[in-house]
């Protein structure tokens, strides 16, 4: 089993599935949520809260403003990387952060320069090196 394999596997395995978050009969939301996506992400995963973050703020968990796009959960937890239709990517449901040292090993794209198309990996790495709040995987060599 593959490691993407096996994030989506844990989650299954607790419960989560298509329509934990997905609506088959449609949504007035994006992919047709339930709800918006940080709304759905946040009902279990909160600052502070037992599933995590574990950062008093989404603020300090992103080191990005509170309100930007780099701080809702799917920008960095299912960035658009997987090709469904050429040209076109859709969000990876591994809920996986995908780090710059996976984009050099397995060539998949990071969360990271997904927004800073204008930055390398090695600047990637040493950005997510500096946060001092950041968990061991975070910036896994």
């Amino acid at each position: 089993m593959q490691g993407n394999d096996l994030v989506q596997s844990v989650m299954y395995t607790r419960g989560v599935t298509c329509f934990s978050c997905h609506d088959p009969h449609g949504s007035p939301n994006q992919a047709m949520l339930r709800k918006p996506a940080d709304q759905i992400c946040q009902s279990c995963h909160v600052p502070g809260g037992t599933n995590g973050p574990s950062e008093v703020s989404i603020e300090a968990h992103t080191h990005h403003p509170a309100n930007s796009v780099a701080s809702q959960c799917i920008s960095c937890h299912m960035p658009k990387i997987e090709v469904e239709i050429p040209g076109v990517n859709v969000a990876a449901h591994t809920f996986h952060f995908i780090t710059p040292s996976d984009t050099e090993l397995l060539k998949v794209p990071n969360a990271c320069n997904g927004c800073h198309k204008d930055k390398d990996t090695a600047w990637a790495k040493t950005q997510l090196a500096s946060w001092n709040t950041r968990s061991p995987w975070r910036v896994s060599n």
